[in-house]
């Protein structure tokens, strides 16, 4: 049994038993104050952060194939980047007191496999699981049935991308969070419903397979660094309802070859934003708009790319 299997079971089996804040009182108390973990090594993971746990680190042990950080009380944060690069992290089980995970707490912690949400759990900061490209599923709250994704009212916080080259997002998902899929190496292709409306900053950030996107209907505004560092991106449609382009969303996308863009209005754009795309690039725009686009402000800059295109 995978070590991973080992820790899901230890906090799984509390999940069982309805431990919750309602049933404070039954909790034990090493399932408030100890964070228990595999490394790929056997050997200590040292949190990149001692702070924002919520509580004051005693000890931190590896024993018996398990390793085991314990606090002078109830552990309640998995504070801003605490992993962070903690690359010989595999499994970890958090307490049951968790009320939030923040900004970058997991980051680069490439060999992490798998993580229970426990039921404490209110909230999931940007980029919280970035660049786990061995994360094969999520488990307890937020998870979505094929165990993919945390999601948080109607918003996808995080992606699990272990093994997968193309994922669809569930309908009915509203927004993409800061950072959801930032780092899916193995990323080629993602399906956006069209019921996202926003897409938040750096949501597919340094996703090195991804080779086209398709914006849907209602999304108004890319956010900054959205498909930074995207080297693989040849194809891009965006859709008639955008009103902007922020900074960086295609630095570094040095394959840009196509990109439609529906809108009828030029879409205000930063300094800057195609300036990565291939020598080759074409820009396609309504043709009724193509001289609007040619002298828009800072897309006179490629005018010469810009071509008229009879949208659908």
């Amino acid at each position: 049994m995978k070590r991973l299997s080992y820790l899901a079971l230890l906090l799984g089996g509390c999940l069982a038993m309805g431990c919750s804040d309602s049933d404070s009182p039954t909790i034990p108390v090493a399932e408030t104050i100890k964070i228990e973990y595999v490394s790929t090594d056997n050997q200590l993971v040292k949190p990149s952060s001692a702070n924002g746990f919520g509580a004051r680190l005693v000890s931190n042990t590896y024993e018996n194939g398990v390793g085991s950080m314990t606090f002078a009380s109830a552990v309640t944060a998995i504070g801003e980047r605490a992993f962070w690069n903690c690359t010989t992290l595999r499994a970890i089980a958090l307490p049951l007191r968790v009320r939030s995970i923040n900004d970058e707490a997991f980051s680069g912690c490439e060999n992490l496999e798998g993580l229970t949400i426990p039921p404490s759990v209110m909230d999931i900061g940007d980029s919280a699981f970035a660049y786990c490209n061995n994360l094969e599923v999520f488990n307890g709250k937020f998870a979505t049935m094929d165990g993919r994704c945390l999601i948080i009212g109607r918003t996808l916080v995080a992606f699990a991308p272990d093994g997968l080259t193309t994922y669809t997002i569930a309908d009915g998902v509203t927004e993409i969070g800061g950072g959801a899929f930032e780092g899916a190496q193995s990323l080629a292709s993602v399906g956006i419903p069209a019921t996202v409306s926003d897409i938040d900053e750096r949501a597919f950030a340094y996703c090195l397979s991804l080779d086209n996107i398709t914006i849907p209907s209602g999304v108004t505004e890319l956010d900054p660094s959205t498909f930074e560092g995207c080297s693989s991106l040849a194809t891009v449609i965006l859709p008639s309802t955008l009103r902007e382009i922020d900074a960086r969303v295609f630095y570094g996308c040095s394959a840009l070859q196509d990109i439609y863009c529906r809108a009828a209005t030029p879409p205000e754009i930063a300094t800057g934003t195609f300036d990565a795309m291939l020598p080759t690039a074409k820009i396609y725009v309504p043709t009724a708009s193509l001289s609007a686009y040619q002298s828009a402000r800072n897309w006179e800059n490629y005018a010469e790319h810009i071509e008229g295109y009879e949208f659908e």
